[in-house]
């Protein structure tokens, strides 16, 4: 059984690259208005005049698409526009603050400790990040009665996104810790020298 390669690497490029990703999925979701169906309509073109005039059918197809275009703006009547509207900031604003937050924690070089503490607080607030995410998509999910499984894409790159700050955090936690004590870094890579050493002696 092949290992994930979110176990394999902790990477904060990787985490950044992945976390990207999720924006995209959530933008889309918003973009989508998560699915929400949209209250029948009727065409501005009648049956009638589509039939009198079938040498106009460029002119109302083009006519239809306006109007459709339109109509995927509106939000189900039965729902205030300004719910709808503050979920969709809500899951903008937090899938942005994701991306924000890794990207500040991959400017921070880590050579005092001030600056440790800084990486791992910001690695802490994009962890939260994909808490509230989740949280306001399984609000959206209740309150709306939809389903978004359809995005299916969502929930494994949340998962993968929030592996990824994981192992991330817990590689800075180590190093972290090695800087405070130097000896622990020199035995681990004593450790690591002597395994590698392990698997080329059996290999020959």
């Amino acid at each position: 059984m092949s290992v994930p390669s979110w176990k394999q690497t902790a990477s904060k490029l990787d985490a950044f690259t992945e976390a990207v990703k999720l924006r995209h999925i959530v933008t889309q979701m918003i973009m989508r208005n998560f699915g929400l169906k949209r209250t029948k309509y009727d065409a501005i073109v009648g049956r009638q005049v589509r039939e009198k005039y079938p040498e106009l059918k460029s002119l109302i197809a083009r006519i239809d698409e306006f109007q459709n275009e339109v109509e995927k703006a509106r939000i189900l009547t039965q729902y205030p526009e300004w719910i709808i509207e503050k979920v969709r900031d809500n899951l903008f604003r937090y899938s942005s603050d994701l991306v924000s937050n890794i990207a500040a924690a991959n400017e921070i070089l880590c050579r005092t400790q001030n600056e440790f503490v800084k990486r791992i607080l910001l690695e802490n607030d994009a962890i939260g990040d994909i808490a509230r995410i989740r949280q306001e998509v399984l609000f959206i999910e209740e309150f709306f009665d939809i389903d978004l499984s359809r995005y299916m894409e969502f929930s494994e790159q949340l998962e993968m996104t929030k592996n990824y700050l994981y192992r991330w955090k817990k590689s800075t936690i180590r190093d972290y810790d090695e800087f405070l004590h130097p000896e622990k870094k020199a035995s681990r890579l004593e450790k690591e020298k002597a395994k590698k050493s392990r698997k080329q002696q059996r290999k020959q």
